[in-house]
């Protein structure tokens, strides 16, 4: 089984909930494949399923308005000074891995739907 640590950011969390975060962009070359993972944090008791569905290597500056977008970033710009909160010394010259995943699931994701259906309900 593969895992990918998440930030303890709440709203990250979210987003991956929502299904509107589903992507990540790490440094380095890192060996993740097309499967079933675990997103979890390490901090705050907290865990999804997901399906990776994309990796690509590439460099920093080679990540796609696309992918900035779906990642939560406005540019290029912000995604740089965004990472670098956990890569200080990433540039757009650093080799990146960028994960694609689809169909989150599991207890907090049931919760969610939950929450969302009895609002749609009002």
């Amino acid at each position: 089984m593969q895992s990918l640590l998440i930030s303890p950011d709440k709203e990250t969390r979210k987003a991956i909930i929502a299904e509107k975060k589903t992507i990540t962009i790490r440094e380095g070359h890192r060996d993740y494949k097309p499967g079933p993972a675990m997103l979890c944090c390490h901090i705050e008791p907290w865990a999804v399923m997901v399906q990776i569905i994309d990796v690509r290597h590439c460099l920093l500056a080679e990540v796609t308005e696309g992918e900035c977008h779906v990642d939560g970033y406005n540019n290029h710009e912000e995604m740089l000074k965004d990472l670098r909160r956990y890569y200080p010394l990433l540039g757009y010259s650093s080799p990146v891995t960028v994960i694609h995943w689809t169909n989150p699931q599991g207890k907090l994701v049931k919760k969610y739907l939950e929450r969302k259906a009895r609002k749609g309900r009002r």
